[in-house]
């Protein structure tokens, strides 16, 4: 069936491990594209749950402060413009990817964090990524985004806020206190 995969750590992968790139974060396990922001498994009754995001500068209603997270759903590409970075249309929870993080929100799974070169550069590698541990998803909204759609009607957002686990296991990386490129 494929690479085993978990909710959690990865067994030999040290929060604060850098990857150089996202094909890299994918075989580590950490991850189960190399594109999409969302991961997700299937859990023991079968459903699909979030395992893991990215945050690489994905949609301008992100917030990443280290400790906490706001994060934005996923939408398909159709439903994005060229850049891949404005939405065009309103996300929905039913869609795969967000229903899965509503999912692991429900079940109160830990969620994976990746932090691409593309986020927030106070807290994100120049040219890397890096897994900065395991975030708690502690509420989930539909928001509305900061900014409309090409009609000028605003567009509805799937959003989660995350909180870094405060577990001794989880190690110290390069990113707390602002200075991951110290890493």
């Amino acid at each position: 069936m494929g690479i085993e995969r978990v909710i959690g750590h990865i067994e030999g992968v040290a929060v604060g491990a850098i990857f150089h790139r996202r094909l890299d974060v994918m075989h580590a396990k950490l991850h189960r594209t190399n594109q999409k922001g969302i991961s997700w498994l299937v859990d023991e009754d079968g459903s699909e749950v979030a395992d893991a995001i990215v945050l690489n500068g994905g949609y301008e209603d992100d917030e990443d402060h280290w400790a906490w997270v706001t994060y934005t759903g996923a939408s398909p590409d159709k439903d994005k413009d060229e850049t891949k970075t404005r939405l065009l249309r309103s996300q929905s929870w039913s869609y795969q990817d967000n229903a899965a993080l509503k999912r692991s929100y429900e079940r109160q799974h830990p969620i994976r964090v990746i932090r691409g070169y593309g986020g927030d550069p106070l807290y994100s590698l120049p040219d890397d990524y890096r897994y900065d541990g395991l975030y708690k998803i502690t509420a989930i909204r539909t928001a509305v985004s900061k900014s409309p759609a090409p009609d000028g009607s605003a567009i509805e957002i799937c959003q989660a806020d995350l909180e870094r686990l405060p577990d001794a296991l989880q190690g110290q990386t390069g990113g707390e206190g602002g200075t991951p490129s110290d890493t």
